[in-house]
């Protein structure tokens, strides 16, 4: 098990304010783009979810910097291997990316906003010979146009599946550990961009799929999952140079 140094510790202390900075800078956005509907409770279930992207950005930063001050070449001349040299900027990244699934633990957390649905009230409209019929509200809306009230179905009513916030969570205790691992290892930018944008990408599409009842909520880990494979293997290929 790899021990930490004190130039571990100081490359952490940097990462965790860098990535601090970077998620309250996320916060401040978040506030001053949303529309006046959004709670607090919703933004900081969104805040659950880019945490682990700013603990990696605090990581990537930490890490060039002691790059461009020459602070890696000294480590890897010593015989450091990459990983071990960026160790600090990856625990302090995972620092602040594990606030992301302790928020999304909290139920008062609204983790809704990650999960975007159809509202309820839009599917109770069925379709009945030549009328419309809200069963859940008991409104009739024949051909001709013209409305009526009947008696409300106790049945019509859709209730939405529960967010899944255990799974929620295991992904982003992935996608906390993945980010900074990845963010650390060398790459060139042309596949940093094509795994980052795939991964982006990947992450929209499960999230609606789950949040639209098409696949299971476990397959919410494929993303983080598929950027710790790329950041291991981006690390074991630097440890053979």
């Amino acid at each position: 098990m790899a021990t930490m140094t004190p130039y571990d510790w100081l490359l952490a202390r940097r990462t965790v304010s860098l990535g601090l900075a970077l998620s309250t800078l996320v916060f401040a956005v978040m506030i001053g783009t949303d529309d006046a509907s959004s709670t607090l409770a919703g933004r900081i279930g969104r805040l659950a979810a880019l945490v682990s992207l700013a603990g990696g950005g605090g990581a990537f930063i930490a890490t060039e910097q002691a790059r461009s001050r020459g602070e890696m070449r000294a480590l890897g001349a010593s015989g450091v291997p990459p990983v071990k040299a960026s160790l600090g900027a990856i625990v302090g990244g995972a620092a602040v990316g594990a606030v992301g699934p302790v928020l999304a633990l909290v139920h008062r957390v609204d983790l809704t906003p990650l999960f975007p649905r159809v509202p309820a009230s839009s599917l109770t409209w069925v379709s009945r010979g030549d009328s419309w019929f809200d069963a859940a509200r008991g409104i009739v809306v024949r051909a001709g146009g013209e409305l009526s009230l009947v008696a409300p179905e106790a049945n019509g009513a859709i209730v939405e599946a529960p967010v899944p916030r255990w799974a929620t969570a295991f992904a982003l205790v992935l996608a906390a550990v993945a980010f900074p691992l990845w963010a650390t290892a060398p790459s060139g930018a042309l596949r940093r961009s094509a795994v980052g944008l795939a991964v982006a990408a990947a992450s929209v599409a499960v999230f609606h799929l789950v949040a639209a009842d098409r696949v299971s909520a476990l397959l919410l880990v494929i993303p983080p999952s598929a950027l710790l494979l790329d950041a291991s293997s981006l690390h074991r290929r630097a440890s053979w140079r």
